[in-house]
């Protein structure tokens, strides 16, 4: 499966790049549909087997190829930089931060079943993503109101990626695993979610994918 509107904008690439061969520029079509290759692989959004036990976390991005993993895992605090609008005053949560390289699926999903109740976006820099960048690169925020307490995913751009997608509003209900945005072309998506009733299933290194790796139980 591809985005929406993929194979639309491949179809008209592949007829573009004949173009070139029909008169003798064979490299010219040879860089094209490695052009057309790399974007298909990038805009792919597979299926995945969502789990359905109650209160489960599940990873809202792709790290698997490449340097992508779970490449932070963190203890957060309500003052810290986006947190008020997820944590209650004085609390604090798990931040579990996930890189996405370029080859990646870079279509995020909802890490749990719930209403979303704040949405924003943040302009800022495009710094490589592989390092701290919560407090200066462009990001979006999406926090899922649940049964067992808020959980935030801060979409960041990175280097190459220069713009996020988001596919849900304020308001909207979604189930765990729903697709909640993109962001296109390499990037990471940070997770928070409560400290004192969640079990933590994973550690720095892991490889995720996105709908299906459990990162953490949480209980009422």
């Amino acid at each position: 499966m591809f985005v929406k509107g993929t194979l639309k904008k491949a179809g008209i690439l592949l007829t573009l790049a004949v173009l070139p061969f029909l008169f003798g520029y064979f490299l010219v079509t040879f860089i094209m549909f490695s052009l057309i290759a790399f974007l298909m692989q990038f805009f792919r959004d597979p299926n995945r087997k969502i789990p359905s036990n109650n209160g489960l976390i599940v990873a809202p991005a792709d790290g698997r190829v490449l340097k992508g993993k779970i490449d932070c895992v963190k203890t957060v605090h309500y003052e810290d930089p986006l947190m008020e609008h997820i944590l209650t005053p004085g609390g604090k949560g798990i931040l579990v931060s996930t890189f996405m390289s370029p080859f990646d699926v870079h279509v995020n999903r909802a890490p749990i079943s719930g209403r979303i109740v704040k949405t924003q976006h943040y302009p800022g820099k495009f710094k490589i993503a592989m390092r701290s960048v919560l407090t200066e690169n462009e990001k979006n925020l999406i926090v899922i109101d649940s049964e067992y307490g808020k959980v935030g995913v801060i979409q960041i751009a990175g280097f190459v990626a220069r713009r996020i997608v988001q596919y849900v509003e304020v308001g909207d209900y979604v189930k765990t695993g729903d697709r909640l945005g993109m962001i296109r072309f390499g990037s990471r998506v940070d997770l928070i979610i409560p400290y004192e009733n969640t079990e933590l299933m994973v550690a720095e290194g892991k490889k995720p994918t996105a709908g299906e790796t459990i990162i953490a139980q949480m209980r009422k």
